[in-house]
């Protein structure tokens, strides 16, 4: 699970440092810089998957482009670097990434257990430079070769016994950029508009409607898991046909008490990008899932069925998500859960977003046990009040 995210000089983040949940929520006034971290962290991937690109690239995540470095740049000082910095845990070893880009070249780090690299390198990078490193390990000499993603280790004297924990070792230092890789986004553009699909490949981000139907078409459990949480948030079930001889797929969705199927277009666009969502989620190559406001076109009761079935599903997937969200219903429904046992309060973590100038500030809000929110939800309430001393007199 990542566990920590810092980050300096992006968009209007001068410098956080923020520890993650299982479910950490991002929520507060419009514009205010909750989606900046989950942007963080798509730039970063980006690295990961293609360091081989002009330094602006870096900024294009797909679905959007954020307009490159000099657009992303705290306050628009090009002079400044953007840092990014990530922490993870996993069966008790903590590692960390670190990213500092700036016009022409980017300083990288990477540090696990007893395991500190660094290298500085020209951007665009062919993954083409090697930094080699000495370490001991239970008094064996060994060196690591690392080209700033992924590494080599080779014992100083090679024995059948000092060449398996080579293996180790190296295994434990190319776990990071893998961790980083699982990492998928559920944009706010999202939801099936066709009638029916054919399979298609299938990118390192898929976001478009084509690839997310060909992630469900493909994994023959998919349609089966999607359609359990679908009746549980909104009482239909969820399934594909492909009519004999053909490749063309049609979803379909049936209400349990009319029990009438009607083809997913055809049905309400909450339930529509609900299913996307939920392809997504189910990912089994991904870890961490971001999501950019997961109540859009969905009626409140909805929203507190789909609430506690994110909070089941991380729990018994194992999962982590990230997600902002404008809704207080929302993040209630979440506080709800925790009070009635479906996830317990280290499982959610909760940031209120507030933007002092132009800076970006997150103020931690812990949960407890019962589902009270220290702090409240005044956030979401500032609008009700205002009106009312206005409706008053006050």
């Amino acid at each position: 699970m990542l566990t920590k995210i810092s980050l300096k000089n992006f968009r209007s983040v001068e410098s956080e440092e923020l520890n993650l949940s299982p479910i950490t929520v991002f929520y507060g006034p419009t514009a205010a810089g909750k989606s900046t971290v989950l942007y963080s962290l798509m730039t970063l991937r980006n690295f990961i998957l293609n360091p081989n690109r002009p330094v602006d690239g870096f900024f294009h995540i797909g679905f959007m482009d954020m307009g490159g470095l000099n657009a992303c740049v705290f306050d628009h000082d090009d002079k400044r670097s953007v840092e990014f910095s990530v922490r993870y845990a996993k069966n008790g070893v903590e590692a960390s990434y670190g990213l500092s880009l700036s016009k022409a070249s980017a300083d990288i780090s990477l540090q696990i257990a007893s395991i500190n690299l660094k290298g500085k390198v020209a951007i665009p990078y062919g993954l083409n430079q090697n930094f080699p490193f000495s370490h001991t390990d239970s008094g064996e000499e060994y060196t690591i070769n690392w080209n700033g993603v992924g590494g080599s280790v080779v014992p100083k004297n090679a024995t059948a016994e000092k060449q398996q924990k080579a293996a180790e070792i190296a295994a434990l230092i190319n776990s990071v950029p893998e961790r980083l890789k699982a990492i998928d986004i559920v944009p706010h553009k999202r939801g099936f508009f066709k009638y029916n699909y054919t399979p298609v490949a299938i990118s390192p981000l898929p976001t478009s409607e084509d690839e997310v139907a060909s992630i469900i078409i493909n994994d023959q459990h998919m349609a089966g898991r999607i359609s359990t949480y679908l009746e549980d948030i909104f009482g239909r079930d969820f399934r594909t046909y492909t009519p004999a001889g053909t490749a063309t797929v049609f979803m379909q969705t049936t209400d349990k008490q009319s029990r009438i199927p009607v083809n997913l277009i055809n049905d309400g666009f909450g339930i529509n990008q609900v299913v996307y969502l939920w392809a997504k989620l189910y990912r089994p190559e991904i870890s961490t899932v971001l999501i950019e406001e997961p109540e859009v076109h969905l009626h409140p009761t909805v929203i507190r069925n789909f609430a506690r079935a994110l909070c089941a599903f991380v729990k018994d997937e194992g999962k982590q998500v990230l997600l902002t969200t404008h809704s207080e219903q929302f993040v209630s429904s979440i506080a709800t859960a925790v009070s009635e046992g479906i996830a317990s309060p280290s499982d959610i973590g909760c940031y209120l977003t507030l933007k002092e100038k132009k800076t970006t500030k997150f103020q931690p809000q812990k949960i407890n046990e019962k589902g009270q929110i220290d702090g409240g939800l005044t956030s979401f309430i500032e609008a009700e009040i205002e009106d009312l001393k206005k409706f008053t007199g006050v």
